[in-house]
């Protein structure tokens, strides 16, 4: 049987939830059946989801509360959804008690640090002397920059032990402090992390660029989605 992924998405003032359909696409093609999970008032309901789910998807998106990790916004921080957070943090506590597989993408790879204790930049640009451009302009199909993986780590075994591979990039917030137990599988040639995972027989990995827009043109990419829903099964 395919196993089930939730799927958290936007969660806007209104508390309308969406997710942008190549998320979904990738879950499936890769042999998942992705859930879109909604925002839940009540923790019971949250917990339910938690249950009923055989591993988790934590999509990109707004900034993450800086009063998650007790900062106070700066000018730069950008757009925040309060109830995202709420029923992502939320489910998170309670995913990470289990042993279902958890893969968070770019905002993601965020929520996953800081709900380990890490902290953020804020905004790359301001905060990082002679950093990269992380926010590219075009398609999630095309590529931006490489990355250094690092050597034996899970993403240097899913690139068959290639050490430079190329991403996209749509982010201007990065991990600053790492989450307990995490460790670094990739950094981008500005020391920004790119990838992480947590040590240990539980699945847990985090990237900070878009591999579901990859899907189709790389193999590596693939591979992600591939290994996360192997994991699942």
């Amino acid at each position: 049987m395919k196993p089930m992924i939730g799927v958290f998405g936007e969660i806007n003032a209104e508390r309308f939830t969406g997710v942008r359909h190549n998320y979904c696409s990738a879950v499936e093609r890769a042999g998942g059946v992705p859930l879109l999970l909604p925002y839940a008032e009540e923790d019971e309901t949250v917990a339910r989801f938690i249950e009923a789910c055989d591993g988790f998807l934590f999509t990109g998106g707004a900034d993450v509360s800086p009063e998650r990790y007790q900062e106070a916004a700066k000018p730069t921080c950008g757009e925040r959804q309060i109830y995202r957070d709420e029923m992502e943090f939320s489910a998170f506590s309670k995913a990470i008690r289990t042993h279902k597989p958890i893969l968070g993408i770019c905002r993601g790879a965020q929520v996953i640090n800081v709900a380990l204790g890490g902290t953020l930049f804020q905004d790359i640009s301001s905060e990082i002397s002679r950093s990269i451009p992380h926010r590219q302009s075009e398609p999630y199909s095309v590529y931006s920059h490489e990355i250094n993986v690092v050597p034996d780590t899970p993403l240097y075994a899913l690139t068959g032990g290639k050490t430079r591979i190329q991403t996209n990039s749509f982010h201007h917030q990065a991990f600053k402090t790492l989450g307990k137990g995490l460790t670094v599988m990739a950094t981008a040639d500005d020391g920004v992390v790119e990838a992480a995972y947590l040590r240990g027989e539980r699945y847990l990995r985090a990237y900070q660029w878009h591999p579901e827009g990859l899907y189709d043109i790389d193999e590596h990419n693939r591979k992600i989605f591939e290994n996360f829903i192997d994991a699942c099964r």
